[in-house]
């Protein structure tokens, strides 16, 4: 169990390096709203929900997904220093649905393996 649960801590510091490296970087979007976009933040904010509860890094769910939030947060703000990104605050909704979907995935995995 120990070795799974660091693997996932590498997989956690993995995902937060590149997550972070790639929203900082210059992207050409034609509006203001992109759907894709807001799909790419749902997609990343679901996995890493799962990845760090997965890692075990934090004993509660709720500090969990306020953690994943915060760093949400932080990139948005991070962003709006950015002269080529922006700061939106659907994209914090899309983090947002996207811990949701994450705590839905992980109540099924409790269910499932009730004794990780």
């Amino acid at each position: 169990m120990q070795s799974i649960q660091f693997s996932f801590k590498i997989i956690l510091i993995i995902s937060i390096i590149t997550i972070s490296i790639l929203s900082t970087k210059e992207v050409n979007i034609e509006s203001s709203f992109n759907f894709l976009d807001k799909a790419l933040h749902f997609l990343c904010f679901s996995y890493l929900t799962l990845v760090t509860w997965l890692s075990r890094i934090l004993n509660k769910d709720l500090h969990v997904y306020v953690i994943v939030l915060a760093y949400g947060i932080l990139i948005e703000i991070v962003q709006r220093f950015l002269p080529y990104r922006s700061f939106e605050y659907l994209d914090i909704f899309a983090d947002f649905v996207g811990i949701i979907a994450g705590l839905i995935i992980i109540k099924i995995l409790k269910n499932l393996y009730p004794k990780y």
